[in-house]
């Protein structure tokens, strides 16, 4: 049932609230019997009496028989001592606007008694609760999210339809859940970063807004607070106090007033944007953590009333499961979790064509709104290599090759490789900032410039600061704050750095002292500094020098374990150095453990949460890593720990393992043919994980001899169906996924029954 459908006694409980929150905040008046009747509401202060009665009907009778009850009510409770010098005011409230006759026939009623009785709507009450329109006013003014570009921009007006998709419900459109949360739905939205979550929230509030007005006020008012901007409070009271002064919005009391009483729909934007407080304890204390940087959100929600519509927004991997997300935020369980996606092919062609653009988008660029948008605006298409023959890691230092070559044509003394550098040095410092996509602030921009250039940045180095290819404005920090456009280029950037840095690791370099932050590199961004070291000409055995120089030095951190791992991506390094090696405090999102890597072996995690540890292409026997007082979510690839490995995983967390059919093993022992079941197991190891694809050799771990000898063909019926695609580009060939197919791989791998090779 909708607000604007609700049923009398419904709306006398909606009502009443309203005239609570004005009157009692803490809710302990309400309706009283007075003389053996019901009368809906009595609230009485030290200076005033307020009496009322609620109506869904139109009729003059009931308007003259509510405000003769007020009559009769007031002047009882008037002839009190204790009320002799109160004010007396009685309030006929009607869920649409009073008719003629009902405000005459309240007015005559007043007359009788000589008592002040008003007519008015539930709207009017509404607002004298709060001015939801001058608060809608002020909030269309101000920013929603964080991101606009970084320079002046082609105006782009284009807009496509955004879509959620529930995990029950199914894919929901922007109208449907507004009409949800009007009833009180309660939705954890999550999403990555660049799918447009915050364009999503503001879509919502403009149709909770429209609805709103076009109700005449019946339905609530949606309060949408950017959560980056209430780091360090304590209480919902003040969320809303900060969120008022930061629109501009003069009566805060008066908001706290409707979200007490439920007139109002919560839209929270970016609880990731909330940082706790610096993290120096083991993986178990970061729960405690992030638990404790939410608790105002938590509060913020819990004390809402049950019946109130409410978004909590951000990104998932801010959190080791969906279970503590919902309990860190006030959820009970995670049953209503809302995911926004990447664009699909469609709504990509409708956005180009809007724009009037003509462009096809290569198989290994995300589909992600804000980076298609920064491209449209930027006008930047011909600097993106479209051939889908290509690792991810190259195409993106391609795209970065690009971009800076561009940005070099608009000055006079200015290299490519200069603004890359510079580029990849923000990159790294952005890190410092608690998330690799920033923002940072020029302060940190000019020390790039500065570490690049060994120089003050003069006139036009400042106008090349302003203008960085990659980055956008962000509204997250000081007014000249920047922000990677895509989490992927941000990490490209920070490879090249990272490489720079094991070429030269001079104690200049902001990557020679302890990291500030905590988590890894993304494989991309592995992958970009291998990359970037096989075309210098550097060595695994060189890089591995540099690792064990930081270890020597007791620096344990992230910067070492993205230092192994591209030691262990670059070819095996020679025999030699034989050196252990401790990580220590760190988190990873993906740790993917190599097959034939001698070093992992020597490595030992200590204090680590791993979001994903993927063990699938591990045999018993291989060198494997050791894990103490680790904290792992998903442990991919096994559905229990082997018993082989046992002794590496010492009082560790685990939450979560695949389940046994998802599983080389599992999907081995299925009543499938041979080929089929080599094929599944091949499509889960390409597409399980987000990546740039897996070597051939890779593609045969854990078979058996007899379905190994069939993995050459399998492949081959795969590339020609259009499953995967080889790549011979590099040294070694890799076999990569293919864009768009993604979703029917992973169906594949839930019904493989359904799955057929057509080629075999």
């Amino acid at each position: 049932m909708t607000t604007f459908d609700e049923s009398g006694h419904d709306f006398e409980l909606r009502a009443l609230e309203v005239a609570r929150a004005i009157h009692d905040p803490h809710g302990l008046q309400g309706a009283i019997m007075h003389k053996g009747r019901e009368r809906d509401g009595v609230f009485i202060t030290e200076e005033s009496v307020h009496a009322y009665e609620f109506t869904i009907e139109p009729k003059k009778a009931k308007a003259q028989k509510d405000a003769e009850k007020l009559r009769e009510l007031l002047t009882d409770l008037g002839r009190k001592p204790e009320n002799f010098y109160k004010s007396l005011t009685g309030w006929f409230v009607t869920r649409d606007e009073p008719t003629a006759e009902q405000r005459s026939a309240v007015v005559e009623e007043s007359r009788k008694g000589n008592i002040t009785i008003h007519a008015i709507s539930v709207s009017t009450l509404q607002r004298r609760l709060c001015d939801s329109e001058g608060y809608l006013r002020c909030r269309d003014e101000a920013p929603f999210g964080s991101i606009s570009y970084s320079r002046p921009t082609k105006k782009v007006d284009v807009k496509v339809p955004v879509f959620f998709s529930g995990r029950d419900s199914g894919q929901l459109a922007t109208t449907e859940l507004s009409k949800m949360l009007i009833d009180g739905y309660r939705a954890l939205v999550i999403g990555e970063f660049g799918v447009g979550k915050s364009h999503a929230l503001r879509e919502l509030y403009y149709e909770l807004r429209k609805l709103h007005f076009k109700k005449k006020k019946l339905t609530p008012f949606p309060i949408h607070i950017n959560l980056r901007d209430c780091a360090g409070l304590k209480t919902p009271a003040e969320i809303l106090r900060r969120h008022s002064e930061e629109i501009g919005f003069g009566s805060d009391r008066s908001l706290i007033s409707a979200w007490r009483s439920g007139a109002c729909i919560l839209l929270l934007d970016g609880f990731d944007e909330i940082v706790p407080t610096r993290w120096l304890g083991s993986a178990a204390d970061l729960k405690e953590v992030r638990r404790a940087a939410l608790a105002p959100v938590r509060r913020l929600v819990e004390e809402t009333p049950s019946d109130t519509g409410i978004v909590v927004c951000g990104r998932s991997h801010y959190f080791s499961s969906h279970s503590e997300m919902a309990e860190s935020l006030g959820f009970e369980s995670p049953e209503n979790l809302v995911s926004i996606q990447d664009f699909t092919e469609g709504q990509v062609e409708e956005y180009l064509a809007s724009a009037g653009v003509s462009w096809k988008v290569p198989e290994w660029l995300p589909a992600r709104p804000l980076l298609i948008g920064y491209l449209v605006a930027m006008q930047a298409f011909s600097e993106v290599n479209t051939d889908t023959e290509t690792t991810q890691a190259t195409a993106w230092r391609r795209f970065f090759d690009a971009i800076c070559e561009r940005e070099a044509r608009m000055f006079s003394a200015v290299r490519p490789e200069v603004i890359k550098a510079i580029v990849s040095r923000v990159a790294t410092l952005a890190r410092s900032q608690g998330d690799e996509t920033g923002p940072v602030g020029m302060d940190l921009m000019r020390t790039a410039f500065i570490n690049i250039n060994n120089r003050q940045p003069d006139e036009e180095g400042l106008q090349l600061l302003l203008r960085l290819p990659g980055l956008a404005i962000s509204t997250a920090g000081d007014e000249e704050s920047r922000i990677f456009i895509d989490r992927n280029l941000a990490d490209t950037a920070y490879g090249e750095d990272l490489a720079s840095y094991i070429t030269a690791p001079y104690d200049e370099h902001p990557l020679s002292g302890v990291a500030s932050w905590v988590a890894t590199a993304g494989d991309l961004g592995i992958e970009a500094a291998a990359s970037a070291l096989q075309e210098q000409g550097a060595t695994a055995r060189a890089a591995l020098a540099v690792a064990s120089r930081r270890q020597n030095q007791g620096q344990y951190d992230s910067v070492l374990a993205d230092m192994l791992r591209v030691v262990s991506t670059l070819e095996p390094p020679e025999e030699g150095n034989r050196n252990t090696f401790i990580v220590e405090g760190v988190i990873f999102d993906t740790l993917t453990l190599s097959n034939n890597d001698a070093l992992a072996g020597r490595i030992n995690y200590q204090d680590c949460v791993i979001q994903t540890l993927d063990i699938s292409m591990t045999e018993e026997g291989q060198p494997f890593p050791y894990f103490q007082r680790c904290l792992i979510g998903f442990l991919d690839g096994a559905s229990k720990i082997p018993t082989w490995l046992e002794g590496n995983f010492i009082d560790c967390g685990i939450e979560q393992f695949s389940q046994q059919s998802q599983t080389t093993a599992g999907i081995m022992q299925l009543s499938l043919d041979p080929h089929t079941k080599v094929a599944l197991t091949i499509l889960k190891k390409i597409y399980s994980q987000r990546g740039s694809g897996r070597k051939e050799n890779a593609l045969s771990r854990g078979l058996d001899q007899a379905s190994r000898n069939l993995v050459a063909s399998v492949l081959a019926s795969l590339v020609s169906e259009g499953w995967v695609y080889r790549n011979t580009s590099g040294k070694t060939t890799l076999y990569l996924p293919v864009k768009g197919r993604r979703p029917a791989a992973l169906r594949a791998l839930e019904k493989p029954g359904e799955f057929h090779l057509k080629s075999r």
